[in-house]
């Protein structure tokens, strides 16, 4: 009796391994489909060069290296025009040089569709980086927001590099965020604020795009320095326009918990090229 029982714990046990280990797998497997989808996009539309960390005069060309010396960043070359026939909600690119976060950015009607859609319009539990939808991204708002899934679960795509930026020594080695719109190179921005933020907290409405005056704006951005879990050391003007990235993040405020970073429009200018 005993020894029946014994086999039948240990093929249960067994079942179960074998279960987990399907699901696992089958997890894994749609992860690296979702993973590929993007990285097809960056291998085939996209290309790299380098661009020096100080604007160069005029008579200064852009070099074209495959080398990374310290004085150059990587910055990244979109067409636009090709893949915005895959999908007319293309609006722009979001890049964080030296991290997988590189991604077509879109933009719908709703801030609900591409939280579940691929770029490429398939179901996704990646979604698309996508840009609020009450942003105009022709003539950009004082804030634009760019939402992006924390995939959790040991992976790294999507904006989970984000949470990185709690390391004060990551953030600075990480201070500049390309973004650039199919209307416009805006080239990189350089980060000002990193938040963790309670999106039940109506003091700082991270989210606000307009203001009334360059008083509201400035107080607006004050608070988010004051919030900021490091000093960047990073100032904002009245005539600035900041780039809102915004994930998930339970590890302080639970379901409520957001992740933000702030960034500026750098002096990394595209007078060349």
């Amino acid at each position: 009796m005993k020894k029946r029982i014994a086999i039948s714990v240990i093929i249960l046990l067994i079942t179960a391994a074998a279960i987990c280990g399907y699901f696992f797998m089958r997890e894994y497997v749609i992860a690296q489909e979702e993973i590929a989808v993007y990285t097809n996009i960056q291998d085939q539309y996209t290309t790299t060069t380098y661009v020096p960390t100080k604007e160069p005069d005029n008579n200064t060309p852009m070099p074209e290296t495959e080398e990374t010396p310290e004085a150059l960043i990587p910055y990244m070359n979109v067409d636009f025009e090709v893949l915005l026939q895959f999908n007319p909600d293309l609006v722009g690119w979001i890049a964080i040089p030296d991290t997988i976060i590189s991604y077509p950015v879109v933009q719908a009607t709703d801030n609900v569709k591409y939280l579940t859609i691929s770029f490429v319009g398939e179901y996704s539990k990646t979604g698309t980086p996508f840009a609020d939808m009450g942003n105009n991204m022709q003539n950009l708002d004082s804030n634009t927001i760019i939402y992006g899934h924390n995939m959790g679960n040991g992976r790294s795509d999507m904006f989970n590099t984000l949470l990185s930026y709690k390391d004060y020594s990551f953030m600075l080695a990480n201070r500049f965020i390309q973004f650039d719109t199919i209307y416009e190179r805006h080239g990189f921005w350089k980060v000002f604020a990193v938040i963790e933020l309670d999106a039940n907290n109506t003091a700082f409405n991270y989210q606000q795009m307009q203001f009334q005056s360059n008083a509201e704006f400035m107080e607006w951005a004050s608070m988010a320095m004051e919030l900021s879990m490091h000093s960047t050391e990073t100032y904002v003007t009245p005539q600035e326009k900041v780039l809102a990235l915004s994930t998930c993040d339970r590890s302080k405020y639970g379901q409520n918990g957001r992740f933000i970073i702030l960034a500026v429009q750098s002096d990394y200018g595209f007078t060349y090229g």
